[in-house]
């Protein structure tokens, strides 16, 4: 009885996680993906990712002080902060000047310097497909966007939630070792350079709210790495754990996913993905 206790506790625990990884992924999406409005600042800055982010932050610095980060926020005048956010968001995310770094991953791993659509773009490219994706702007836009490829993880973090409660355990352990791999190939590798481009450049100067974030989402990419290797080896030594209703204690945390999706700040849809036709 206490073995299976001690499983059913680590089962929330997982549960938790996979629901935390999927709401910081999403985030992440929106806020590197189009200009900041009042309604996703609020949502930043609210209880629900406060309690996300400490539960996905356990001994990892750079995420425990995003949690500091976030309280000191919230004693700003919202509205000098979006007006500064957007600024921000504009100067280093859409110009007109010259970008301080570029938000695209080919320039960090490709063969031709600051080139983008180069050949890692196509395997980034492939590998939406593969899993039943394309860009909403194909052609037009990179599909090695940082905000996008957020956005391809969200998918996957809801496909890893989905299996986790109904049974699919050895489609699991593979969803979260494909994830691993996709994180430790393109994000892992490069975001913390973006990140120190732009906390060191005269757009990062000010440090109002995105190299901050940055620097979080390198930190969260790399504690996704391990948790996921740790999570795929705890789900295939545990092939018989029955399928699970969504725990009531992650009600409040699913509803602040739910409205977190529908929100769309403007500009979001060039970093958008959809189901392949």
């Amino acid at each position: 009885m206490m073995e299976d206790a001690a499983m059913r506790q680590d089962a929330l625990q997982l549960e938790a996680l996979l629901v935390s990884r999927e709401y910081l992924y999403t985030l992440f999406h929106k806020l590197l993906g189009g200009t900041p409005d009042a309604e996703l600042l609020e949502v930043l800055l609210g209880d629900a990712t406060a309690d996300v982010v400490e539960e996905y932050a356990g001994d990892n610095a750079t995420l425990r002080g995003l949690c500091a980060f976030l309280r000191e926020l919230r004693a700003e005048d919202a509205a000098g902060l979006i007006d500064r956010a957007r600024d921000e968001y504009a100067r280093i995310f859409v110009g007109p000047a010259a970008l301080p770094a570029s938000p695209y991953e080919s320039p960090y791993t490709g063969v031709h310097d600051m080139g983008v659509f180069q050949e890692n773009t196509l395997a980034v490219r492939a590998w939406y497909r593969e899993r039943g994706y394309q860009a909403k702007r194909l052609q037009a836009v990179p599909d090695d966007h940082v905000s996008m490829m957020c956005a391809f993880m969200t998918t996957q973090a809801a496909a890893a939630l989905a299996a986790f409660r109904e049974g699919r355990f050895t489609e699991l352990a593979g969803c979260l070792r494909d994830q691993m791999a996709f994180a430790e190939a393109h994000l892992a590798n490069w975001v913390g350079t973006f990140a120190t481009s732009v906390r060191n450049s005269k757009a990062g100067a000010s440090a109002v709210l995105y190299p901050q974030m940055l620097e979080a989402l390198d930190a969260f990419a790399s504690a996704d790495v391990a948790f996921l290797t740790e999570a795929a080896y705890w789900v295939e030594s545990h092939p018989d754990m029955p399928p699970t209703a969504p725990a009531p204690e992650l009600a409040a945390a699913e509803e602040a996913l739910a409205a977190l999706v529908s929100i769309r700040p403007f500009g979001i849809q060039d970093n958008e993905l959809v189901p392949v036709d």
